[in-house]
């Protein structure tokens, strides 16, 4: 078979699902696990481009639309500017701005907020006659819904084009995107290839790759866990990553220092591995400066002295302290 693909833009926002009866908004809920999510009724009711009444709808019993909620960066910049007038806090990006806002207990701050909705998909409700994800998205915008750009594609060599010219206008578009979804077009395909336990087989996010940027190593520091592990962490000189402050970075274990020979003082790469966690990628041998010293590993836990040993075969040392360990008695608290 050769399927056509239709392509969307990766929203970056917080993931709504929306429930209509005849016609008039009922209820929304946040994504949560996959079963379970937060009830936001209240909040996504102040958001100004959701339609609560679908004339079009009003012989539908139940209708269940999905979509995001993302904050426009316009929208964003203004809120973090009134933030810092008003000597309060700013958000590190949209995305954190649009889930902190629905999350608000008071809808007045929800709908203070420059929030958007954009539908990309129908899980209940949708006429019999559309028959293909493309002819979903179009109905939600003939009855009122703001729906996500769509591009229908034969091949993969046609989706691949669409991802890089998504790239190019990326800092251009009105609002933060991380990436392409691709999902198989005709509806009575995707019910047949079905759902793995959390994500559909028909449909996979297509990200652009991870904003690299450099900075300074500071120092390695040593934290240890509940189990006694214990597991380096880069201490950076502050640097915007993705739109996030990134100061600490995770290292893995000993194994990972050795294998990029990183030392105190070294220029680093750093990424967040999926927009979400801070890596070191590399080193800047060039710009590192004369006398640095390599890593050794803790032979004592740098909390309570205790040895560390490495269990066979284990990447990481633990510390042998057990109960005499306070970051091991805290954790196990916890």
């Amino acid at each position: 078979q050769n399927p056509e693909y239709e392509m969307e833009m990766k929203l970056d926002g917080l993931a709504v699902s929306l429930k209509y009866e005849y016609g008039q908004y009922v209820q929304a809920v946040t994504r949560g696990d996959g079963q379970t999510g937060e009830d936001i009724t209240q909040n996504v009711k102040t958001i100004r481009n959701l339609p609560l009444w679908l004339a079009d709808a009003k012989d539908i019993e139940l209708l269940e639309v999905r979509g995001e909620v993302l904050m426009p960066k316009a929208g964003f910049e203004r809120l973090n500017r009134l933030a810092e007038e008003n000597g309060e806090k700013t958000f590190a990006n949209p995305r954190n701005a649009a889930a902190g806002s629905l999350r608000q207990l008071d809808p007045a701050v929800a709908a203070s907020r420059p929030l958007a909705f954009y539908g990309y998909s129908v899980n209940q409700g949708l006429p019999e006659r559309i028959d293909t994800q493309s002819g979903a998205l179009a109905w939600l915008g003939d009855i009122g819904f703001t729906v996500s750009a769509v591009r229908v594609v034969a091949n993969p060599r046609e989706a691949q084009a669409y991802y890089e010219s998504v790239i190019e206008k990326r800092e251009k578009l009105p609002f933060e995107i991380d990436g392409t979804v691709i999902k198989v077009n005709s509806l009575a395909l995707q019910q047949q290839l079905g759902f793995l336990s959390r994500e559909p087989r028909w449909a996979t996010a297509y990200k652009f790759p991870a904003e690299t940027v450099m900075t300074r190593l500071q120092a390695i520091e040593w934290q240890v866990g509940r189990t006694g592990q214990i597991t380096p962490v880069g201490k950076l000189e502050p640097v915007k990553v993705g739109g996030v402050t990134v100061s600490n970075v995770t290292l893995h274990n000993f194994g990972e220092i050795q294998r990029l020979d990183v030392r105190a003082g070294d220029m680093v790469s750093v990424h967040r591995a999926g927009d979400v966690i801070p890596q070191i990628v590399g080193i800047v041998p060039d710009l590192r400066p004369s006398g640095t010293i390599a890593y050794a590993f803790p032979t004592h836990c740098p909390v309570c002295g205790s040895e560390a040993v490495r269990e066979e075969g284990e990447a990481r040392r633990r510390c042998t302290g057990g109960l005499i360990c306070a970051p091991q008695i805290v954790g196990r608290l916890k």
